[in-house]
């Protein structure tokens, strides 16, 4: 069909990120594990060393440094990538949407019609590759839902005035 071989690029996206992320955040939380127990192990150290005080401020000043350390480094390589990017997508998208366009306008009408006779298709398509994932959208639906009532009760509650 027309649309097969993007629901199969998303697929395999959706497959290839779920991966990803899932095996990021196994080996996330086994670091921060293990950070916390050196985190431990040198104030343990330093408090041995330079006494309860000193010791929590040479530690806390080695975090700060590390954050900065980090800021710096991924700041600047992630406004660089970032920027590359959006310039390539965004012409990518310019160069598929005016392709697209273009057969539109120069077709007697077939396209439109080829279209028109796929929404069933695409309908039932979609929801296939949907049912897998329904739990997630459920649970986001009602996620925003709940953020949103909370935040209208935040919006009718005024503080007390004095």
């Amino acid at each position: 069909m027309f649309l097969d071989p993007i629901f199969h690029r998303v697929d395999e996206t959706i497959e290839k990120t779920t991966r990803g992320a899932s095996r990021f955040t196994i080996v996330f939380v086994l670091v921060v594990f293990a950070l916390g127990f050196a985190a431990a192990a040198a104030h343990a150290f330093a408090t041995a060393i330079w006494g309860a005080i000193a010791g929590n401020l040479v530690i806390a000043g080695a975090f700060l440094i590390a954050a900065v350390i980090v800021h710096i480094a991924t700041a600047a390589r992630f406004s660089a990538l970032e920027t590359r990017a959006a310039a390539a997508e965004l012409e990518a998208q310019n160069r598929s949407v005016l392709s697209f366009v273009d057969q539109l306008l120069k077709s007697n009408g077939d396209m439109v019609k080829s279209v028109e006779s796929l929404a069933p298709v695409a309908a039932k398509a979609v929801a296939e590759r949907v049912g897998p994932h329904l739990h997630l959208i459920i649970g986001a639906a009602l996620g925003v839902l709940v953020a949103s009532k909370l935040a209208e009760k935040l919006d009718r509650t005024r503080a007390p005035e004095s």
